[in-house]
């Protein structure tokens, strides 16, 4: 067929080479990213102690197949971040990330709101629940559904000199692998969950940063 329609020949050519092309540098990627990209990415910002330091939730999941610790630096105290977090969530005052991914759309807050401060233990977020808390200090979060159910993700704020905080959050996830579609998946969650952490994060600290004082 190919030897009557030449110009198909050269695309059947074009999109082999392209193929193989995509496939060596998922596999060099992968391998990049699973020999030295992952462990940095895991432990973002975080020092050895935070990594290693107990966080709320850590005995819920004992041995998890995705465990991160990022932090950031905060010049701000705890009690003027406290606000900020206590009224994330999902089309409340969003996660301060892409919030075309994670808010449907609806910018994240640039203010404390109040009537979403009143956040308790027990307290469904949409898809999260708040299973332990203690103001100004942590936050535990468990995911009751969707691609992260089961998950844990704790916040932890440790004051450090000079009016500035420590801002630990951590995710914990033990992955089901049944298929070749989890594994894509998990695969794909495990790579770029980073992205919207790591803005979450620093979106926390320019907002924190921002408003810290005005009511000293």
């Amino acid at each position: 067929m190919f030897e009557r329609h030449p110009v198909l020949r050269k695309i059947f050519v074009l999109i082999k080479y392209a193929l193989i092309s995509l496939a060596v540098f998922l596999a060099a990627f992968t391998l990049i990213y699973f020999a030295w990209l992952r462990n940095w990415q895991m432990t973002w910002g975080a020092t050895e102690e935070e990594v290693v330091r107990y966080m709320a939730g850590d005995e819920l999941i004992e041995d998890p197949s995705f465990n991160a610790t990022r932090a950031v630096e905060i010049n701000a105290t705890p009690e003027e971040i406290w606000p900020w977090i206590v009224q994330m969530g999902y089309k409340r005052a969003g996660f301060y990330s892409y919030d075309n991914l994670d808010n449907a759309g609806i910018p994240s807050a640039e203010r404390i709101i109040p009537e979403l401060q009143n956040v308790k233990v027990g307290d469904t977020l949409v898809f999260l629940e708040v299973v332990e808390m203690e103001p100004n200090k942590s936050m535990l979060w468990v995911f009751t559904h969707g691609p992260w159910r089961g998950a844990t993700w704790s916040w932890g704020l440790y004051e450090v000199d000079g009016g500035r905080t420590r801002l630990v959050s951590r995710l914990r996830q033990e992955f089901e692998i049944d298929s070749f579609e989890a594994v894509i998946g998990r695969s794909m969650i495990d790579i770029f969950e980073i992205l919207p952490m790591r803005k979450c994060l620093l979106g926390i600290k320019s907002r924190a940063e921002g408003s810290a004082g005005k009511s000293r």
